[in-house]
């Protein structure tokens, strides 16, 4: 039996070496399964110790999967969700719980990501209390009547209306920066999130840029209208700011009885586009005639467009209006759409539209206009009627648009004065 006992010890030798070599395997394998959980639990750590976004990758292996990059959550709110799943695979399928915008929270669960929502939602605010379009009310005035000027004596001189451009949105930034910081101080605005007050959080810094802009804009304008032969420009200018102020600004705060819209429609229409007139036509032409009134100079033409310009920036204003009745009562605001209410304030708007093109049109038959002038306003018509369209159909909170489509509106229709004036400039030559 010496043979077999040989060939047994030799098998049992054998299966021996297999079995520590299979004991090694399963260490080894031990190990790096640690080393894999040690380095996975380590940047879990660094993950949660810089606030991070993890994103893990789907399917990279059955029983683990690394980290991918990761983000600051900070400043976010979040939810919740099952941090993993069983898979089909038996491991746990972390790619598939996890959203790509998930977080691992201290205590190792999935929270939802809504930094990004947040993100947007404050550019939006920040959009819409800056109000870029708004600045149009400022340089149509001012390019209206340098067409004009251009229209009547041929002058045009650039560098003058870019200047009285960059003064006049200088203005319409402090008006709108320093209206916040007014209404913040009697709590009308305090559930306006897009308020350029409760976006910083600090009034007084609000105004003090506020009043920046106005020293900046005022001595830039008055410094270019001081020129002017006539003093009625530097006049009406003054008063235009002046009515600026009064409609918000303390003891006055005339906007609160309702005659806000008045205040507009004299800043920015027979005082305002009137005196930009005067200073953008040539000096000789700004000098009354001996024993005449200042604004004799002005042709009865000029006074029915300064008439519409003021009439398409109220709109702006009353359209304002729609979607804050509550807020404006409970303040002891009251505009006309407080008194009105929605239904009578649409029937307003539309009449008001109509107004406007039905006098334009009788105005060119009798002459006052170029008949160019109304062809080419009609051309804005359609921006007219999506107004009061939106007007009509909407109600609550959803007409807080109905401001930027009477922005569009009255964009559309200066453009159409501007390119009316130049046409009956172009069929007289």
């Amino acid at each position: 039996r010496w043979p077999e006992e040989v060939d047994e010890l030799r098998i049992s030798k054998s299966a021996g070496r297999q079995s520590q070599s299979f004991q090694w395997e399963d260490t080894r394998i031990g190990h790096l399964q640690m080393l894999s959980e040690a380095r996975l639990g380590a940047r879990v750590r660094d993950a949660r110790a810089t606030g991070a976004r993890a994103a893990i990758e789907r399917r990279c292996s059955p029983t683990l999967r690394p980290l991918g990059p990761l983000r600051s959550p900070r400043g976010t709110q979040g939810r919740k969700i099952p941090a993993a799943r069983a898979s089909s695979t038996g491991g746990d399928d972390f790619g598939s719980a996890i959203s790509p915008d998930g977080i691992i929270g201290p205590d190792g669960e999935i929270i939802k990501q809504t930094r990004d929502t947040m993100s947007e939602e404050q550019k939006a605010l920040w959009k819409r209390a800056i109000k870029l379009p708004m600045y149009s009310v400022g340089l149509a005035p001012v390019l209206v009547s340098a067409t004009a000027a251009f229209a009547h004596h041929g002058s045009f001189n650039p560098l003058k209306t870019l200047g009285l451009c960059l003064a006049s949105v200088a203005i319409i930034a402090w008006l709108n920066l320093s209206n916040d910081v007014f209404d913040a101080a009697t709590g009308v605005d305090k559930n306006k999130r897009e308020s350029v007050v409760n976006l910083v959080g600090n009034w007084k810094k609000v105004f003090l840029v506020a009043n920046v802009f106005l020293i900046a804009g005022a001595g830039l304008l008055f410094g270019i209208v001081s020129a002017v032969p006539n003093e009625l420009a530097t006049k009406a200018l003054y008063a235009a700011i002046c009515c600026g102020y009064v409609y918000q600004g303390p003891p006055f705060r005339w906007s609160y009885l309702g005659v806000g819209e008045p205040l507009c429609f004299l800043a920015f229409g027979p005082l305002a586009t009137n005196a930009f007139y005067l200073a953008q036509i040539p000096a000789t032409q700004a000098v009354p005639a001996a024993g005449a009134a200042l604004w004799s100079v002005i042709p009865s033409s000029m006074w029915a467009i300064s008439t519409f310009i003021g009439l398409s920036t109220t709109v702006i204003l009353f359209c304002s209006h729609f979607h804050q009745i509550e807020g404006d009562r409970a303040a002891g605001k009251m505009s006309p759409l407080v008194r009105l209410g929605v239904d009578k304030a649409t029937s307003t708007l539309k009449f008001i539209v109509g107004c406007t093109y039905s006098v334009m049109l009788v105005l060119s038959l009798f002459g006052v206009l170029p008949f160019a002038m109304w062809t080419s306003a009609m051309v804005s018509y359609g921006f007219a009627g999506e107004m009061v369209k939106f007007a009509e159909t909407k109600r609550g909170d959803e007409l807080k648009d109905l401001k930027m489509l009477a922005t569009r509106w009255h964009v559309a229709f200066s453009g159409m004065l501007m390119l009316g004036l130049i046409v009956a400039k172009l069929m007289v030559l």
